[in-house]
């Protein structure tokens, strides 16, 4: 049996009090050695995200193609242009 080697760092006790604090919506963590932003959210808050965007990406498509916004699609022609340009990119 493999064991997944991805870290899984804990969060900090103000980061939990944090969370608890606002339960149902992203917690903006900032690190202040790299000045990033980070998101913080639950894994099933996370899952009903990934699902509403991807649901919103469909609905955008299913819009255009019902106005007659279409085009031939070529997976052939797609590949090699994707192929092309990872060419380019390790050269």
């Amino acid at each position: 049996m493999v064991k997944d080697q991805r870290m899984a760092p804990k969060i900090t006790e103000e980061m939990r009090q944090a969370l608890q604090q606002q339960p149902d919506r992203p917690l903006k963590i900032e690190d202040d050695q790299t000045q990033k932003t980070y998101v913080l959210l639950s894994q099933e808050n996370f899952r009903h995200w990934v699902d509403a965007e991807l649901r919103r990406e469909l609905q955008v498509g299913f819009d255009q193609a019902d106005a007659g916004d279409v085009a031939e699609w070529d997976v052939e022609q797609i590949l090699k242009e994707a192929h092309a340009r990872h060419a380019a990119k390790t050269e």
